[in-house]
């Protein structure tokens, strides 16, 4: 307790752990609409974009993170709208955008001789390197995501149930989906930052898929996710910090334990409920 007390009074460290902290408890309820609405092939997408917006900022000296940041979120806007206008499938689309943006990293680097290890490191991660500004702007998107889950409760449960029913009750579709991809951009963008583009899952998706292995209706489905999302963090935060481990790897062993335990635990109780 000592070493975590003293560790915490570093500044890059304490900003590290509440942005894991308020990450793993708001954004992670992003999974829970991602998942039944098939588009977890979306986080690759994103991913690649990210690498592309990298290579053209170190290509002109500028900041790659927050290229990487601007290119996921305007990319996910546009394939929100060209999913709901066109009526394409999200992972058409995202596999055109996929395959562009790798592309067009690798030319960048050819033709720029910028260091290709230099662009990778985004798929690394580094919540360390987090200031005041950064931890702001995560605290800032998880009330975000929260309030949208408030607002926009009964509308979200009916298009995950029936998105065609859900126009004809007068629910906005179009719009609330735009609204998603926005969220899921932002939401993917940040744990760039925090996990890395490689364990990305461990925040946004593992989480909600133990919940909605065990949870009986949409609201069980959100309390749990955000538990499961808070002891991913703290756990991952806390075995990387004394084991001296990465952290976005940490997170992820710690989301995948969870999930073991969750799906272990369903399958005696439904054995010794049926017998």
């Amino acid at each position: 307790m000592n070493t975590l007390i003293e560790a915490l009074r570093i500044p890059i460290i304490f900003h590290a752990f509440i942005a894991m902290l308020f990450a793993g408890s708001t954004l992670s309820l992003v999974g829970v609409i991602i998942i039944p609405l098939h588009l977890m092939t979306m986080r690759f997408t994103l991913m690649h974009v990210g690498l592309f917006g990298a290579a053209i900022a170190l290509a002109f000296n500028l900041s790659p993170t927050l290229f990487a940041y601007v290119f996921v979120v305007s990319i996910s806007l546009v394939m929100g709208l060209i999913t709901r206008e066109k009526k394409e499938k999200a992972s058409s689309v995202g596999a055109v955008f996929m395959t562009g943006s790798l592309a067009g990293a690798f030319v960048i680097l050819s033709a720029t001789n910028v260091p290709a290890m230099e662009v990778f490191d985004i798929f690394a991660g580094n919540i360390l390197l987090m200031n005041r500004v950064d931890l702001s702007l995560t605290i800032a998107l998880g009330i975000i995501v929260i309030l949208f889950f408030t607002i926009m409760y009964r509308e979200v449960q009916l298009i995950l149930l029936n998105p065609e029913l859900a126009q004809v009750l007068g629910v906005p579709v179009k719009m609330i989906m735009n609204l998603i991809f926005i969220i899921l951009g932002f939401s993917v963008a940040t744990a760039l930052k925090l996990v890395g583009a490689l364990l990305v899952d461990a925040l946004l998706f593992l989480p909600a898929v133990a919940a909605l292995r065990i949870s009986r209706n949409f609201f069980q489905t959100l309390i749990l996710t955000s538990l499961f999302g808070f002891l991913t963090s703290l756990s991952g935060f806390l075995i990387a910090l004394f084991f001296s481990l990465p952290i976005g790897a940490s997170s992820a062993l710690s989301a995948t334990v969870i999930l073991i335990i969750v799906f272990i635990s369903a399958h005696l109780v439904k054995k010794y409920t049926v017998y």
